[in-house]
């Protein structure tokens, strides 16, 4: 059977004292390890995480808060905050007390607060009677104050993207698309460059072929895709070659993938940091409108009067990069509080009008 689990607001339901205490205990283990960093500085990492989750301050109309609960939303370490809290509680004692009862490579998979598993019994045969379930989802909310709602276990679950069936003991996976996902895909009259519409192809047939089973339904969702951009006013001339480049390199990709290698060294990555930090780049940034000299314009301008200048400068090619403008979506949707009109965030509202 396959199960899932879904936290309760992840991020506010974390007790900043508990999580403290884990992660404090959890990087005093790791000092006493062999291969522990000697210049780490563990004192000054674990009073940075105290200063940093105790002083989260926030202001609203003239009253400031203190967050006395939860994560500091909006730091560099919220993620991984929360992440290592209940990763500690994973590894120390679900996975130890459960992994008989879960099946796979990765007996309990997760994507920061959403996880999915594979429940196997051959006590109970059925979860329904089976003890063992009903103790693994007490133990999944004995942790602090953070809670998880927990899909009953069956044979075919929806998560996130992907609806997992079981089907004679195989698993099957299909793209899931929300019944009232309305598609807004960027429209063909959107000044933007003329390669966006091309990564979007791309990437989105590349996610179908990786996650369906039967090529019926990467075919399936492909001609969807299709169709739905010819909704948004592309034309099946401009975008029905995309499709198929797409398609070969992907199926392509895929092959080779799939093909043994017969020298195992040969397939060993090079280091990409150490070759990346030898280049030397030049980068020309606009902000781009459709109506602008075209890249490769530039591109033909820049080797005619400027020849040499990569090898005397010691430069790579010139990367030619677009930034869009301000829009819409800009304006309509900034993550911001604002405050109603004569009515100010206050608890001293009364004074604050007698002074008006």
């Amino acid at each position: 059977y396959i199960f899932t689990a879904d936290a309760d607001a992840i991020y506010n339901n974390i007790d900043t004292a508990h999580v403290i205490e884990i992660i404090s205990s959890w990087l005093d283990e790791l000092s006493l390890r062999p291969n522990f960093p000697k210049d780490f500085p563990l004192k000054a990492v674990k009073e940075a995480m105290i200063i940093i989750m105790q002083n989260n301050v926030f202001e609203f109309g003239d009253m400031c808060f203190l967050q006395l609960l939860g994560t500091a939303m909006g730091t560099s370490a919220a993620v991984m905050w929360a992440t290592l809290y209940f990763g500690n509680h994973e590894v120390k004692k679900l996975l130890p007390t459960y992994t008989p009862y879960l099946h796979g490579d990765k007996p309990l998979s997760c994507f920061f607060d959403d996880k999915y598993g594979f429940w196997v019994c051959n006590e109970c045969k059925d979860w329904r009677c089976c003890h063992h379930w009903q103790s693994f989802k007490q133990d999944l909310n004995n942790f602090g104050v953070l809670k998880w709602t927990i899909e009953d276990p069956s044979k075919q679950v929806v998560f996130l993207d992907l609806v997992i069936t079981i089907d004679d003991n195989r698993v099957i996976t299909r793209t899931y698309q929300k019944p009232l996902n309305l598609n807004l895909y960027l429209p063909a009259s959107s000044a933007h460059p003329t390669g966006m519409i091309k990564g979007v192809i791309y990437s989105l047939l590349r996610r179908y072929h990786e996650q369906n089973t039967y090529r019926a339904d990467y075919i399936y969702f492909a001609s969807k895709l299709y169709h739905r951009l010819l909704a948004r006013g592309h034309k099946a001339e401009d975008i029905k070659p995309i499709f198929l480049q797409a398609h070969s390199k992907i199926d392509t990709t895929a092959k080779l993938n799939q093909a043994p290698t017969t020298d195992p060294t040969s397939a060993l990555p090079s280091d990409p940091s150490s070759q990346a930090s030898k280049k030397r780049f030049l980068c020309l940034h606009f902000e781009y409108h459709p109506s602008d000299i075209p890249r490769r314009t530039i591109r033909r301008l820049f080797e005619k009067h400027l020849p040499n200048i990569e090898t005397k400068l010691g430069l790579e090619k010139p990367i030619i990069a677009y930034s869009r403008p301000e829009n819409i979506g800009d304006i309509v949707t900034q993550a911001r509080l604002h405050q109603a009109p004569g009515q100010p965030s206050s608890k001293f509202i009364g004074e604050y009008q007698q002074g008006l």
